[in-house]
């Protein structure tokens, strides 16, 4: 029966193209394939042949392609035009209010004879034996019944060819999703509430303008948790990758974060992957001294050996300084003076403490921390022949800057993600990466109000010149309302920059966009938490595959939850092995590595969050801040559900 009607599609596909009079017999053989399979779509040209312009489009379960027929394989220098003429068509199309992104159109030259199908992530090329299985074998981005109204939308100067024959498991529509204009509420809400293929193929009108947007330089984007600062950078390299040729680069400070970006650059430039590195800063650097020959001994129980012997000469008499914590000193050394690459005593007495402001430290004081305090530490680090991870940011940069990247070292682009949180010298190195010139194409993204980790820093203090070449998203699309609303009411500063000086827009002000959602808070102790968490995530009544998090507040809790979890027959795994792949695994793992992420719910243990911030002493703000600014990533990180446990001991 399934021959049969396979059969009966063919003939009727042969008969419908047999009366486009612009479609050669040639090209009719070739699309045939396309208009008889079930759940595949096709359009095709009414003119006449146009070189470098596309005969049909096909939209199927994998995609939208563009074919081109062509006698030869195509030179590089016409790869723009192919594009071009591939992505005008497209332009304009919308679901609800969100628009198609062009780029993700895949150009596929069709040529005569046969042929190894060839691919640089920009366009495809093979011939006509090959040619469905480079549209076929494919992830599925769409259901059979969004490419036919996709189709149904009308593309410019093409014509929708449909075939008259029952089919199995289709439901086409003529008109709803796609649409010229706006549609009302509860479509848009569908809209939103939609997979994340189709946030990878559909995007607001802001969001695609900065996509589009042709930088000469380094550029920032920012913008309140929840506003798609990632996916557009993401969208940029996808657009760059299918312009351009060269590699690409995309780091961060979170080790959790390529990984996961990584799988969604897949979905976008699936041909451009081999061409793409995803990779934390610190994984970068030291792959790069060995590369170069560079000695470093990377020692890390070394460092906190000096550290521990440093603080024990010191904890007793920094009190005259400050009455604060080794961790606060440690961050000292760590994303003041070294962080800053300080070279000297004289240039700690002039800087200025970003972030660190409530404790004012004179002159004096910094003579003291610098000869009592970090001296010891370089001191211990030296006696063992260690590095810290400091240090090898140092030594990159020093590397760079006397022998920049070599031709077939050298990026073509380079992104980085949570910028908010890099040091100065994390800056100078991401910039030397990119090739330190005014027109070196580095884009940064971040949001000062997401800061996770103590200080920080302006864009411009690293030599970085944005010169007009910032960019701010308002928008939140993560969040439904009640979690939004939660978050929004979090103290985590009124106040935010735009990563270099200029007025920044924080979670408060930004616009929502879903309704509903759900947000439960409850106060518990440690041992109650245990029983509580496992009976909060079934009491929630997710769906099967929903992601879930659970995020603590110390790396040391990872295990106690992970073991909680599993104990109670719930499948879980920590956080820092998640690469998006993973989606019915219950993921833990501290907020510093959530930040970037989002999941479907959320069940968040933290200690009480800070509150009257104004009422405090400029030194416990400066700590409440940080502490609500993770209070707020960590909350922000849902979609529809959060759970807050709030631990009373």
């Amino acid at each position: 029966m399934a021959n049969i009607r396979r059969e009966r599609r063919i003939r009727a596909a042969e008969q419908k193209l047999a009366e486009q009079s612009h479609v050669s017999s040639s090209e009719r053989r070739v699309l045939t394939g396309i208009l008889a399979t079930e759940g595949w779509q096709l359009l095709t040209r009414r003119g006449p042949f146009r070189p470098n312009h596309p005969t049909a489009f096909a939209i199927g379960p994998t995609g939208v392609f563009a074919v081109v027929f062509a006698a030869t394989a195509p030179d590089p220098s016409e790869f723009g035009a192919l594009r071009k003429y591939a992505e005008e068509p497209l332009t304009g199309l919308a679901a609800a209010d969100f628009r198609f992104v062009p780029h993700m159109v895949e150009v596929v030259v069709v040529l005569p004879g046969r042929i190894r199908p060839d691919s640089d992530g920009r366009i495809q090329v093979t011939d006509e034996a090959g040619f469905l299985d480079v549209l076929f074998r494919r992830e599925r981005r769409f259901k059979p019944a969004r490419a036919a109204q996709l189709a149904t939308t009308g593309i410019d100067k093409f014509t929708w060819l449909r075939l008259d024959l029952p089919t199995i498991n289709e439901n086409t529509v003529d008109t709803g999703l796609f649409t010229e204009t706006d549609l009302n509420d509860a479509e848009r809400t569908a809209a939103l509430a939609r997979p994340f293929s189709d946030w990878m193929t559909f995007l607001d009108p802001a969001q695609l303008a900065l996509v589009h947007i042709n930088f000469t330089g380094p550029a920032r984007i920012s913008g309140p948790a929840g506003t798609g600062k990632s996916v557009v950078a993401l969208h940029r390299m996808a657009h760059f990758a299918k312009r351009n040729p060269g590699r690409l680069l995309f780091t961060t400070f979170v080790r959790t974060l390529p990984a996961f970006h990584e799988h969604g650059f897949a979905h976008l430039a699936p041909r451009a992957v081999d061409r793409a590195t995803f990779t934390g800063l610190h994984a970068w650097t030291i792959n790069f001294l060995k590369d170069r020959d560079v000695p470093f001994n990377l020692d890390e129980k070394a460092a906190d050996a000096a550290l521990a012997d440093a603080w024990l000469r010191v904890r007793g008499t920094l009190s005259r300084v400050s009455d604060t914590d080794f961790g606060y000193w440690h961050d000292e050394i760590d994303r003041v003076i070294k962080g800053r690459g300080l070279p000297d005593i004289k240039a700690y007495k002039q800087v200025r403490r970003r972030g660190r402001e409530g404790i004012s430290l004179s002159p004096t004081q910094r003579e003291f921390v610098w000869e009592n305090w970090y001296e010891p530490y370089q001191i211990g680090l030296a006696a063992r022949s260690a590095h810290d991870f400091n240090d090898l940011i140092t030594l990159a940069v020093k590397e760079l800057r006397a022998r920049p990247l070599t031709e077939t070292e050298r990026y073509a682009l380079v992104v980085v993600d949570e910028v908010q949180d890099f040091t100065i010298r994390q800056l100078e190195l991401v910039y030397e990466i990119a090739g330190a010139h005014t027109d070196s194409l580095l884009l940064m993204v971040g949001d000062s109000q997401q800061k996770v980790y103590a200080g920080g820093c302006a864009l411009s203090e690293a030599g970085i010149p944005l010169r007009g070449r910032g960019r701010i998203l308002r928008t939140n699309y993560r969040n439904r309302a009640a979690v939004l609303h939660y978050a929004q009411r979090i103290e985590a500063g009124d106040q935010v920059d735009d990563l270099d000086d200029g007025s920044g827009v924080v979670l408060r002000d930004s616009d929502p966009t879903l309704p509903d959602g759900e947000v439960v808070e409850t106060r518990l102790t440690r041992h109650e938490a245990e029983k509580a968490l496992p009976a909060a995530i079934r009491a929630a009544d997710l769906r099967p595959d929903a992601d879930i998090a659970v995020i603590v507040a110390k790396h040391s809790d990872i295990n106690r939850y992970l073991t909680v979890l599993r104990r109670a027959g719930l499948s879980a795994m920590p956080l820092e092995h998640y690469d998006g792949t993973q989606p019915t695994d219950i993921k833990v793992g501290t907020v510093h590595r959530a930040k970037g992420m989002d999941f479907t719910a959320v069940f968040l243990l933290t200690k009480q969050p800070p509150t009257n911030l104004a009422d405090l002493a400029p030194a416990a703000r400066d700590q409440a801040e940080l502490l609500a600014r993770q209070h707020l990533v960590a909350a922000s990180r849902a979609r529809d559900y959060l759970w807050v446990g709030v631990i009373t001991d």
